[in-house]
C-alpha cells in the first residue's frame, strides 16, 4: 500500500476522516480529486466518469485502503443523477 494512504488509514477515526473537507464527502477519499467537468446524464457518461475516478484510486493506492469502497463512486454518481 502507498505509504501516504497507509499512514492515513492508520489514523482513521471515522467516516468524516476520509472526507475531502468537513462539508464535502467528495469521492469518499481525501486523496481523490477527479473533477466533474460536466454532469453525466447517460449511463455511458456515468461509466466513463466512474472509470476515471477508479483509475485515479488505483493509481494512488486508495483501493488498498481498508476504509475505502469503490461503491462510494457509485453513490456520488447516483446523487448527481438525483439532482439533475
Amino acid at each position: 500500500m502507498n505509504y501516504t494512504v497507509s499512514l492515513c488509514a492508520a489514523q482513521h477515526t471515522g467516516e468524516s476522516h476520509c472526507r475531502l473537507s468537513p462539508t464535502c464527502k467528495g469521492w469518499g477519499c481525501r486523496f481523490l480529486s477527479t473533477p466533474i467537468e460536466e454532469l453525466p446524464e447517460t449511463d455511458r457518461e456515468k461509466a466513463k466518469l466512474f472509470s476515471k475516478v477508479y483509475r485515479e484510486a488505483k493509481a494512488k493506492g486508495v483501493l488498498e485502503c481498508p476504509h475505502y469502497r469503490s461503491m462510494f463512486i457509485d453513490e456520488v454518481l447516483k446523487n448527481i443523477s438525483s439532482n439533475v
